[in-house]
């Protein structure tokens, strides 16, 4: 009889062990960290929210909270993420993991000055965190303070050389006009990577007509000091495009298309160059006519091309004005309608379709698009007197034909 009341009493130990722990386990914050295992994060922000209202432990609030807000970002609601984080922030000492979230919501909802404010804190109380450092620099450069973005950056090289940083540096000193200081720093960044794209990249970043000659003095000492690398030339090229300067940017091209010549956006602007350089130069003897190369660059685009619609527009926008220039209307045409297609805000392609209908004596198809275009363009404008005029002229050749 004592060993069956052994085994009793066992048994309902064991009994209410697993009711225990089946209830600790099917409690909200379990099932909320079972949600979020099968990324079901509305679902884990209910569960949280129920485990939140029985909560009475001041360290446990934080941690739902915390947890909370992590799935309210995994679904893009930043400024409730931001409300729960802020629930749980106190005055004093600055709690780094929460204040972290909090600047990083700003960040991703675009409130840059709440989360430089954050990281300011956060890296004037951990002076030796370079995450909180590298924050601070980024979100100076894109307050436009320039300034503090390079005094914050050389901060950090100094302390750690890092590539990215160095180019940070580097496009700061570039947007206050401080052209060799700026030089240096994209030199020591090329030299620890120099197949970074982000840095010839940051060098070509400009706001402003200015910083475009800055960098284009930056560019042209590159590769005056034998950088030849495609990511130079081809951004080189990119720069000296912006600039009208067509000769230096083919060379440019070129030099880049014999590196690489499978990258479809340097065949386009290669194509870009050569079409709007509409003079005839004297190489070695030879009179040069672009027009020619122009059609070839923009053709091994448009064959290179995956359906990108603004690559897609610029190949046959382009390729329409340089076969219209051969006065090819048949061939230019198609090119035209085709643009049209993949961008039709760009209704300057109305009267441009419209004339070479009108040419091929397709006159209502022409008046069509004529007064396609009226109804949208501005007044007063070159294209709207144009489409105007012809208006006139083709309902003066249906008239004839009547």
């Amino acid at each position: 009889m004592r060993t069956n009341h052994c085994a009793t009493v066992l048994a309902l130990i064991l009994l209410s062990t697993a009711v225990a722990s089946h209830a600790q386990e099917t409690s909200p914050l379990a099932a909320a960290r079972e949600a979020m295992a099968r990324y079901e994060y509305s679902k884990a922000i209910e569960l949280l929210d129920k485990a939140l209202e029985s909560a009475q432990d001041g360290n446990e609030i934080r941690d739902l909270s915390l947890q909370k807000a992590r799935c309210q970002k995994k679904m893009l609601r930043y400024d409730a993420a931001a409300e729960t984080l802020a629930s749980v922030m106190k005055p004093g000492a600055l709690d780094v993991e929460v204040a972290g979230e909090l600047a990083d919501c700003h960040v991703s909802s675009g409130k840059l000055n709440d989360a430089l404010g954050l990281y300011s804190l956060l890296s004037l109380q951990h002076p030796d965190n370079l995450y909180f450092s590298i924050q601070k620099a980024s979100l100076l450069f894109k307050i436009n303070d320039f300034q503090g973005c390079a005094e914050e950056g050389k901060a950090i090289c100094q302390k750690d050389s890092i590539p990215s940083i160095l180019s940070l540096v580097g496009a700061s000193l570039l947007k206050t006009g401080q052209v060799d200081s700026s030089l240096a720093y994209y030199r020591k960044s090329l030299r620890l990577n120099p197949s970074n794209p982000n840095t010839v990249v940051s060098i070509s970043m400009a706001g402003c007509p200015s910083c475009q000659d800055n960098a284009y003095e930056v560019f042209k000492q590159l590769r005056k000091d034998g950088d030849d690398s495609y990511g130079t030339m081809y951004y080189s090229g990119l720069n000296a495009l912006a600039l009208n300067r067509f000769e230096v940017a083919q060379d440019c091209f070129e030099e880049a298309w014999q590196i690489d010549s499978s990258d479809v956006r340097l065949a386009v602007n290669f194509a870009i160059s050569l079409a709007r350089d509409r003079q005839f130069r004297n190489k070695n003897g030879v009179l040069i006519n672009n027009t020619d190369k122009a059609i070839t660059y923009f053709s091994k685009a448009d064959a290179m091309a995956e359906p990108d619609h603004e690559i897609m527009y610029k190949i046959h926008n382009g390729l329409g004005q340089l076969y219209s220039m051969k006065q090819d209307i048949k061939s230019a045409l198609p090119h035209y309608e085709v643009a049209y297609e993949y961008n039709p805000k760009d209704i300057a392609l109305l009267v441009s379709i419209g004339y070479c209908h009108r040419l091929n004596k397709n006159y209502n198809t022409a008046l069509r698009y004529y007064e396609k275009y009226l109804k949208l363009g501005k007044e007063g404008t070159k294209n709207y007197n144009f489409a105007k005029e012809e208006v006139t002229y083709v309902k003066s050749e249906l008239h004839m034909l009547q």
